[in-house]
């Protein structure tokens, strides 16, 4: 496939639920996106999110619209073609569901012009925009292969996916098709599947999403795949993320300063009797291991003198004078002027209110 850093993917329903999440982390490994959403305030709110990541295009619309379908082709192109193709988008129908004697025909007419004629329909769309050796997943689920009685038409309408796909997997032997379970989930469709339980004990969709990754950017041939289980049972090599775990003393404060200062988006967040806690996407990590001599150099050419610990944060951010001034804002203490290094960045180092010292950093080809 193309190299990480010009891969496009163009996933449906990524205003929230499985859909953002994936958009999420896919956008910390560098793939730039296209999405959609037919919530217009919920798809600006994920496109604002995402941004701050990587480059995102927002087309608004309904999938099951040939216009929209036309207008996601025409974001492709303008991308110079994609890479992958994730078909998320998808309606459950009724809640609660009828059994299928006393199902509408016109509501399931509905459920799959939007389950199984859009994806194809999406496909039909883009496919002169399809990369060689493109991926495509389409989001199944096991309602697909199992009879649950009340879930006659959704669970129907994924059937019909799962052949569509393995038949377009044979037809295309040069692209990656796969048909994906992600498992329960806790999201509103769920809810929506069960309506007034309590859906608390599903997991997170964070949690199918190193499947899909793992699918988007492997090799594994075409077919029918269960996300969290083919983690648990074929785990990748090597750590999969970089997390600092920071103790402060006020987390409500820390967690403004680093979410409204620094844009870092909220990923998850619990409470409990024992305590509290959040995680917030930093855009991708890397791990900068220096000597003694070398920190005390950083802190001289940031500082002019040594200042910091063994620990340091450092982020990459677009402007350096707009996000310090962000940061002081929520309390940040700048510890010099802004200046320009050796190796050519544009660096601001402040003292967060917790006390962790932040270097900020502008590349050189993001200054004006």
């Amino acid at each position: 496939m193309t190299s990480l850093t010009e891969r496009t993917v163009l996933i449906t329903g990524a205003s929230r639920g499985l859909g953002l999440a994936l958009a999420r982390q896919l956008a910390q490994r560098g793939w730039r996106l296209i999405i959609d959403g037919r919530n217009p305030q919920a798809l600006k709110a994920a496109q604002k999110e995402l941004a701050r990541l990587t480059f995102v295009t927002a087309v608004g619309g309904d999938v099951a619209d040939p216009a929209h379908r036309r207008a996601l082709a025409v974001a492709g192109r303008a991308a110079g073609g994609l890479d992958a193709v994730i078909n998320n988008a998808s309606i459950l129908g009724p809640s609660p569901q009828p059994e299928l004697l006393d199902y509408s025909l016109e509501t399931l007419e509905q459920v799959y012009r939007v389950n199984v004629l859009a994806p194809l329909g999406l496909l039909q769309a883009v496919r002169s925009e399809l990369k060689a050796e493109a991926r495509i997943i389409n989001i199944t689920s096991d309602a697909g292969v199992e009879a649950y009685p009340g879930w006659g038409g959704y669970g129907s309408s994924k059937a019909a996916l799962e052949q569509l796909s393995a038949i377009l997997a044979a037809e295309n032997p040069r692209w990656r098709v796969y048909w994906v379970d992600p498992g329960d989930m806790r999201t509103q469709m769920q809810q929506e599947a069960f309506p007034g339980e309590d859906i608390s004990d599903r997991p997170l969709p964070e949690e199918s999403v190193p499947g899909l990754i793992e699918l988007l950017e492997s090799d594994r041939p075409s077919g029918r795949y269960r996300a969290r289980e083919m983690n648990a049972a074929e785990p990748a090599e090597g750590a999969q993320e970089l997390r600092v775990a920071m103790t402060v003393d006020n987390l409500d404060e820390a967690v403004e300063f680093y979410h409204t200062g620094l844009g870092l988006p909220i990923v998850d967040q619990w409470a409990s009797p024992e305590g509290r806690g959040f995680i917030l996407a930093a855009g991708r990590a890397t791990l900068e291991l220096v000597d003694p001599p070398q920190a005390a150099l950083i802190d001289r050419v940031e500082v002019g003198r040594r200042v910091a610990g063994p620990v340091r944060l450092a982020f990459e951010v677009p402007d350096v004078t707009a996000a310090t001034a962000a940061l002081q804002a929520g309390g940040a203490k700048p510890l010099n002027g802004a200046v320009q290094t050796p190796w050519g960045d544009f660096n601001q180092r402040l003292q967060a209110p917790d006390g962790m010292q932040l270097t900020l950093f502008q590349l050189p080809n993001e200054q004006q």
